[in-house]
Parts: C-alpha cells; structure tokens; sequence
C-alpha cells in the first residue's frame, strides 16, 4: 500500500537534493562573480588614480603623459611591423592577457594618450567615453569582437571646473570567466551527481523508513481482522440463541433460560472487549490520563486479590497475597489494580484445579516490583515473545477456550510502561509461570 509512498518520498528527496546543490551553486556563482569584480573594479581604481593623481596639482596634460609613459615599460611594442594582422593578434594579445590597459582621450572623445599602443575598433570603448564626457563614472562590463570579456572603467578628466578629457582603463576578464565556469561546472557535475546518487539512496533510505510504517499498518490490519473475528463469534451465538428463543415463542421462560443466559455471557463478554478495545486506543492515542499519587502498593495488590478470590474459588485455586507491611510508589492505583487483576485473570485462568496464584509485593531503592507466580500450565519457549501482542495466536486460542478476549497483557503492557516500568513473564511448560512488574518509587 505504502509503496507509492516511498517512491514519491524518494523523488522529493532527490528533488531537495538537488535544489539544494542547485541553489549553493548559485549563489556560490553570484558571491564569486561580485567578489572578483569588485577585486577588478579596486585595481582599475588604482590605476586611474595613479595616473590622474599628478594632473589635479599641475593642471597640464604632461603629467598625465608622463604617468602613462611610466607605464610603457610593462611591454615592449614592436613599432616597425608594418603587418597589420600580426599587429592586431598582438594588440588583442595585450588586451586580453590581464593587464590594465589606459586609455587617454580629449573632450572629443579622440585618443590622446595610448602608451601599449593598442589600434582596434572596439577600443575606446565608445560609450564609456560619452558617458564620462558627460561627467558621469562609468563602470561596464562589454564584450569585445573577439569574444574577450572585458571590465571597462571611465572617468572624467576635469580642469577648473570644465571636463578635458577621459581615462579609460580595460582590464580583460577571461581570467576571472575561467574561474566561474569551474563553479558552473561543479554545480552541474553536483546536480548530475545528485541525480545519479541521492536518487538510489533516497529510494533505499526511503523504503528503509517505510518499513516501520508498514508494520504498524500490518499489525493494524491484523488487529481489526481479529477484533472483528473475535467480535463475530459471540454476535454469532447471541444471534443463534435469540432465533432459537424465539422460534419456541409458546415456551416458558425457565425453559428458554440457559438461552438467555448464554445471550447474556455473550454480551458481557462484548462489552469486556469493546472496553478493552477503547483503552487501547486511548492508549495508542496517548491520551489515557493518569492520576498518579501516592499509594501502597501492597494495598493495592490485596486489594486486587480479594476483587478476584470468587474466580479462584470457583476454579478450585489457591489465591494468596504475600505482602508485608507498607509499599510506597507514586502511581494510579485503579490502573495499577486493573493490571493486576489482569494478570490474575490468566494466572488464574490457566491453573488447574488445586493449583496455587501468589502475588507479593518487593520494595527497592528505586523500584517497586510486583510478582505474581502460579503453577500452572506454563508457556511454550515459541509462545512466550509473542505473548503481549493484541490477540496472538497462542493467546486466542487459549483465551477463545477460557473465554477471555486477547487484549489484557497488552493492556498491561502498555498501563506500565505509561507508568514507566517494565513488565517481564518468566515461563516453565506444565510448572508454573512468574509474572514480573516493575514501578519506579517516583513518577517520570
């Protein structure tokens, strides 16, 4: 039934998976992409500074042509090839190698100053000329014919008040591009191995996680079968017993009485189950309250025991309560009782005439135990792991024989386990069976 389920969660996970490499890839890409820009943004700052610097005190064009000149010494130009292509692969060679490149142009936007020498079409970068002529920093990023990116800077050149001229530095980006097509590459690499890996492991993961759910939906199932068949037979024998009643309408009422009588034990025996099966949704639900307080525990043990003495007697048992003196535990003693009497009800139910049912009453540092023995038929080694589970097997056969329904150990269980301690069953076939239930002194 859950199976589509997991499928679903296996896509979902691998759907977050990969929005995750996704969404770290992009921003990866975006905080590297601003952080090398602003990285050449800072160095085509320093160097336009570091040429604009001398002109402001001078207020002439030669200190800015002998900064520029300052620089010429990054490369040798070879001034006598006359070979236009050779001059042009050299000049996008310089353009593109990661150099800053300066460009000086006058108020008509014509190159005054070009100390690499650089002659192509696409350098001054035209609008970042018109731009600063119009007195405005212009910051770009542009693309050149040759497919070099390029980070171009232009700032005016101002003298007593009026604007002269431009600055334009170019700095290429083809470095930085590597950079962030490694990022680009490892987010796909990432997603395609997010694909491949969290896909498979998802699934597994998931059908993992589903198995739990699986089995508590199979034991549900289980338990609403054998609710319903254990409900069906005593439906089944109300039903055959009022037919039979009134089939013989002109009868006696004496006559058709064991009828009655065993629509009555069948009722009852409906009524026990249909309150058992409400405490144990209680309890799954985990809203079975508890009123704990402080109680004597060998209080409530006999008082236990004289609730069931007239079962015993009539089942020829010996009941007795071994319990000496003052017991003190935080719990709720009507629960507490209930379980007892439970376990009573099986002691009692599964030893033969003559037998013997003891409970006692232990006090320890920070427990409280509760031990019933009998000496009766005992458990099977096979039956015994299975003997808290709603309606076991073994546990409906010898309840349907006895006339029980299936459900008091599990609600035992689970009333002391609510209460924090643990309920164990010791077992010898045809000798005897010891009951173990541990409380702390304290609630939890």
């Amino acid at each position: 039934m859950f199976r589509n389920v997991g499928r679903k969660l296996a896509i979902f996970n691998t759907l977050i998976v990969v929005g995750l490499i996704i969404v770290i890839g992009l921003l990866t890409y975006a905080a590297l992409r601003r952080n090398l820009q602003r990285e050449v943004d800072r160095a085509l700052e320093d160097r336009i500074a570091s040429v604009t610097s001398p002109l402001l005190p001078d207020g002439g064009d030669s200190s800015v042509r002998v900064a520029l000149d300052d620089d010429d010494d990054e490369e040798d130009h070879d001034e006598d090839d006359d070979d236009d292509d050779d001059e042009h692969r050299e000049d996008r060679e310089i353009v593109s190698s990661g150099d800053t490149v300066l460009l000086l142009t006058d108020r008509d936007g014509q190159i005054t100053e070009n100390p690499r020498d650089i002659n192509l079409a696409d350098i001054p970068v035209r609008e970042g000329v018109e731009q600063a002529l119009a007195g405005k920093i212009d910051v770009r990023s542009v693309e050149l014919s040759d497919d070099t990116h390029m980070r171009v800077m232009t700032v005016p050149l101002v003298d007593d008040g009026q604007i002269v001229g431009t600055v334009q530095a170019l700095r290429s980006l083809d470095e930085h591009e590597e950079q962030l097509e490694i990022v680009r590459n490892m987010t796909l690499l990432g997603v395609g191995l997010g694909l491949v890996v969290a896909g498979p492991v998802g699934y597994f993961l998931s059908r993992r996680a589903m198995v739990p759910i699986n089995t508590a939906f199979d034991r549900q199932r289980t338990f609403v079968a054998d609710a319903s068949h254990e409900l069906r037979t005593p439906l089944t024998l109300i039903r055959a017993n009022a037919e039979f009643a009134g089939r013989h309408p002109e009868r006696k009422v004496q006559e058709i009485e064991p009828s009655l009588q065993r629509i009555v034990g069948e009722v009852d025996r409906v009524s026990a189950m249909v309150t058992n099966l409400l405490t144990i949704a209680r309890l799954d639900a985990g809203r079975l309250e508890l009123a704990c307080a402080s109680s004597d525990l060998g209080e409530i043990a006999r008082a236990a025991v004289e609730s069931m003495q007239p079962v015993a007697e009539e089942a020829g048992v010996s009941l007795v309560a071994s319990v000496d003196g003052q017991i003190e535990a935080i719990v709720d003693a009507p629960r507490i009782e209930q379980v007892i009497r439970i376990v009573l009800d099986n002691a009692i139910r599964h030893t033969p005439s003559g037998g013997e049912v003891v409970v006692e009453a232990v006090a320890e540092d920070r427990w409280r135990e509760i031990v019933v023995r009998d000496t009766g038929s005992g458990i099977a080694p096979d039956d015994l792991p299975y003997v808290f589970e709603r309606f076991s097997r073994q546990d409906s056969a010898r309840n349907r024989e006895h006339g029980g329904v299936g459900l008091g150990l599990a609600i035992a269980k689970a009333i002391i386990e609510a209460h924090g301690g643990t309920i164990a069953i010791a077992s010898t076939p045809h000798e005897g069976t010891r009951v173990s239930l541990r409380l702390p002194a304290q609630a939890v």
